[in-house]
């Protein structure tokens, strides 16, 4: 779907002449602006049909010349673009210097999506952005002292460090602005709700300001479960990384092990040469997880609206699902199912017969019964139907992606448009719902497990035979460990056991992107390697983070009892949200 990456790459090229210092064609095109061409180079490229920032993040090089030259920048800091066209599937990377002295023009007049993203650089880096109407920390409280990100800044930190100090700032309806303090006496009410309470199963904070019960204002306070990911990640071997994705969002981890086990791959140049017993087995494990989360989001959502018992019809499925995790992989919620070149354990007989009758015979009679009370429901339709509206152009602006890009009316899914995985062997639809609201994101993961299911017995019928690891002749210098009975008989196997022990996966030199379907939408891993067994960076593109930016704006104008439904349409884990 849509032009080549050197198409794309020679359009960009001329239409944004003399407006970039260096171009380069890698895994996407890129293109290093100035500051000060920043805004017109953004102007051309929307103007283009690039109408979403689907990440921003920042790079500490400090003191790696080497680095910088492969960046093609001269300053200590560099902030990074990740631009895409919807639905041509054309992505460019834009990389533009910056350092302490000079701010960043703010992207957030051009692209919504913007906000969190810059407030996350500055934050974690203290790169500024002129122009941002909101640049306050957003993980950490205001009184951190330094940047955790940068180079110079310890992993364990500086000092011990308990401070809690936030000052909301409202996002507030056209026309209700107010200059005085909301919290005097005699304002409009304003009502926390978080860190403990039941909706946001204490991990964030949100602060309504009322005109009656209605929502004339909102912010937000994240961070609560902000632990250092991509800061620990600088610290570790690019395999014992896998277990920190379980940890994003942990209602589908095998989803994140799987998107980060294939970038590896593809980046090392093996991703041919994997198994495809173990292709397939990652898609079987990875649509169960799926499952399981819509699952969750579904039936908590219910749940937050006074219905109980499709939360127990969902959960009896789910609990079902866990145990499959159980045996495939030994883990039931954090899974660390795959390694890189195959997968940690195959699929037995036993296994396979608990899958089908899972997709076969518990899954369909739960989600009929659900839709039998929920979908022609009047009480849930009263509360779900017209709330929470966001039109396609604005999720896309936000940088909503999966279900709740579907959700308004977007046919946008990674496993169709740019299949990875062999999604491209399976015959599936793309759920799409056209109204944008918290009723259209509920019928979107109904038929999305559906659609799941039917990729998972297709799976199941053409499972292959040729094992779960890479081949004996294919290890060398690889982290996939041979089997113990190779290691126990053969000496080749024996020295490559050691060598993958001590000394892991080194990645080419620098720097590599790969984003795939998960649950809320895309997830992608960004590495750069300088040649060694830790990376020098590893960030994370977090669905959940792009989407949660936009409640403010959904649920403006609602009543209060209507931001459980918002919220639990959006299916925000706060463990992907604050890393």
């Amino acid at each position: 779907m849509g032009k080549t990456k050197q198409e794309v790459y020679e359009k960009v090229r001329n239409l944004t002449d003399g407006l970039y210092e260096r171009s380069t064609l890698r895994d996407l095109p890129e293109f290093v602006v100035s500051p000060q061409n920043l805004i017109m180079f953004e102007q051309k490229l929307k103007q283009d049909g690039f109408n979403m920032i689907l990440d921003l993040f920042g790079v500490d090089f400090y003191d790696n010349e080497k680095l910088k030259e492969y960046a093609g920048v001269k300053t200590r800091f560099a902030v990074i673009y990740h631009f895409l066209k919807l639905p041509q599937n054309e992505r460019i990377r834009v990389i533009v210097p910056a350092d302490d002295s000079t701010p960043v023009p703010s992207s957030t007049k051009l692209f919504k999506g913007a906000d969190w993203f810059e407030r996350e650089v500055y934050d974690l880096l203290g790169i500024k952005f002129e122009g941002h109407y909101d640049l306050r920390r957003i993980f950490l409280p205001e009184d951190f002292e330094g940047h955790p990100l940068r180079k110079d800044f310890p992993t364990k930190g500086v000092r011990e460090y308990i401070g809690t100090k936030y000052t909301p700032k409202f996002v507030r309806l056209p026309g209700k602005d107010r200059a005085d303090d909301p919290f005097e006496e005699g304002a409009r009410m304003v009502v926390n709700v978080g860190p403990t309470h039941p909706a946001t199963h204490g991990t964030f904070r949100m602060i309504f300001e009322l005109e009656g019960e209605d929502i004339i204002g909102v912010d937000l306070e994240i961070g609560y479960l902000h632990r250092g990911v991509e800061k620990n990640g600088e610290n570790m071997r690019w395999e014992d990384f896998i277990p920190m994705t379980d940890r994003l969002n942990y209602l589908s981890a095998y989803l994140n092990n799987m998107i980060y086990t294939e970038m590896i791959e593809r980046w090392l140049g093996i991703w041919d040469d994997v198994p495809r017993r173990a292709k397939y087995i990652r898609v079987i494990l990875g649509e169960l997880s799926r499952i399981a989360d819509h699952l969750v989001s579904i039936g908590t959502m219910a749940v937050d609206l006074g219905a109980l018992t499709p939360f127990w019809y969902f959960f009896k499925v789910r609990e079902e699902i866990y145990s499959v995790f159980e045996w495939a992989v030994g883990a039931r919620l954090t899974t660390s199912g795959t390694s890189f070149g195959g997968v940690i354990r195959d699929l037995d007989e036993k296994t396979i017969q608990k899958i089908r009758y899972i997709i076969d015979e518990l899954l369909p009679r739960a989600l009929k019964d659900v839709d039998n009370l929920l979908t022609k429901n009047r009480i849930f339709i009263d509360r779900t139907r017209k709330i929470g509206v966001i039109s396609a152009d604005d999720a896309i602006e936000w940088g909503f992606t999966g279900p709740s890009l579907r959700g308004s009316g977007v046919a946008w899914d990674i496993r169709k448009v740019q299949p990875y995985g062999l999604y491209e062997e399976f015959d599936f639809e793309v759920p799409v719902a056209t109204e944008g609201d918290v009723y259209s994101r509920y019928l979107v993961r109904m038929e999305e497990m559906v659609q799941s299911a039917k990729i998972i017995r297709q799976a199941l019928d053409n499972l292959p035979d040729d094992g779960i690891r890479i081949k004996s002749d294919k290890l060398a210098n690889l982290p996939t460990l041979p089997d113990k009975k190779y290691v126990y008989t053969q000496i080749e196997a024996l020295i490559h056991h050691f060598k993958g022990i001590v000394e892991g996966v080194v990645p080419p030199y620098g720097w590599y992107y790969f984003g795939g379907e998960a649950a809320n939408g895309e997830l992608g891993f960004f590495g750069i390697s300088v040649g060694k067994r830790t990376p020098w960076r590893i960030r994370i593109r977090p669905p959940c983070f792009a989407i949660y930016q936009a409640f403010r704006h959904m649920v403006l104008g609602h009543k209060l009892a209507d931001f459980v439904a918002v919220l639990g349409s959006i299916n925000i884990v706060a463990g992907e949200l604050d890393r």
